[in-house]
Formats: structure tokens, C-alpha cells, sequence
């Protein structure tokens, strides 16, 4: 069983669309009954991102049925340019939840880790593959990069049913972050090299 690293990002777009279907936090910003296509259109956004992002790691098992995207240290903060990009297709995703997806994302970016890192920004297996390590299949050849270069990693996990799953490949929990009203929580985690 093997991980591809892709350079393109609809096949990253429809894992991750998949397997976020039942995180909270997208729960509260997508809504309506075509939620499945409209998470599909807005994590293959970030996937675009993540493949225009020079260093970056966009990893898909061969089977299709798990997904990271992987920004590099001093790449998680996307320009204007990217901004403008996706801009439309975050939007038409997110639709009445597009307010409150900006929200957040002010306060992810004022929380961010600061040091140089590798971002996890999206990490997901689609619902037939949970519990079968598809998951850390995508994420351990970073985690080694890390490692060799003595850097940290970072996510914010929306799941609680996920955080067990990161405390296990060294992730640490943070303080929640401070979202907006009504919003789910939402948990910084941070790994130190090995």
C-alpha cells in the first residue's frame, strides 16, 4: 500500500471533501442538503493552494481513501494572490457560512504557531477506511521529515475523536482556540522533532 504525491488537487479535494463530512467545524460552516459536493469544491481549494505552495507535500494514498496536505515552514500563510484564487470557490462552498468561515479563520491565523513548522493543514480518510491507518500513512513521511530537520509540526483539530489518534504520533494539545459564538471547538496540537 502506497502514498502518490500529487500536483494536482481534485483527488485530494474529493478524499478530504469525504471525510469531512462529519467534522463539527465544517458542520457549522457548511450546511444544506449538498454539503458533500460543496466540502469537496472547498478542500479542493485548499488543495490548489497546497499544490501552488512551492515545497508543500499533498499526499493521497494509492487506494484514494486518505488525504494530507502538508504546507512547509514559512508556507502557511497564503499571499493576496491565493487570496483572490480561491476567494470564489471558498465562497460558493461555504455560502451563508462564508462570515463565519472568515471569523475563524482571523483567529487561526492569530493564533498560529510562529515558529518555523510544517503545517497539517487537512488530514482525513474517508468513512470505509477509518481505523485502518490510512491516516498515518499520509502523514508519517512528513512527521520523519520533521524529525530529520529537527522541526516542529502543527495542526488545529476540530475532532475530538481525532485527538487520541495525534497524542499517539507525538502531537501535544493546546489551549482551545478562542472561535467565534456558536462555533465548535477547536484545539491547537504541536509535535516536537524526535
Amino acid at each position: 500500500m502506497s502514498v502518490e504525491e500529487l500536483h494536482e488537487e481534485r483527488t485530494a479535494g474529493a478524499v478530504l471533501g469525504r471525510a469531512f463530512l462529519e467534522d463539527p467545524v465544517f458542520g457549522w460552516l457548511v450546511q444544506g442538503a449538498d454539503r458533500e459536493r460543496r466540502l469537496i469544491r472547498a478542500f479542493t481549494a485548499f488543495a490548489g493552494t497546497a499544490v501552488r505552495t512551492p515545497g508543500s507535500r499533498v499526499l493521497v494514498t494509492a487506494e484514494r481513501t486518505a488525504a494530507a496536505l502538508w504546507l512547509p515552514p514559512g508556507g502557511w500563510r497564503g499571499g493576496l494572490v491565493e487570496l483572490l484564487r480561491t476567494a470564489a470557490p471558498l465562497a460558493g462552498a461555504l455560502r451563508t457560512g462564508t462570515l463565519r468561515g472568515l471569523r475563524l479563520q482571523a483567529v487561526v491565523e492569530r493564533q498560529h504557531l510562529r515558529r518555523p513548522h510544517w503545517y497539517l493543514e487537512a488530514l482525513g480518510a474517508v468513512p470505509e477506511a477509518r481505523g485502518t491507518g490510512v491516516g498515518r500513512r499520509v502523514v508519517q513521511p512528513v512527521l520523519d521529515a520533521c524529525d530529520d530537520a529537527g522541526l516542529p509540526a502543527y495542526l488545529e483539530s476540530s475532532n475530538p475523536r481525532n485527538w487520541s489518534f495525534y497524542e499517539r504520533l507525538g502531537f501535544v494539545r493546546g489551549e482551545p482556540l478562542p472561535v467565534p459564538a456558536g462555533c465548535p471547538l477547536l484545539v491547537p496540537m504541536t509535535r516536537r522533532p524526535r
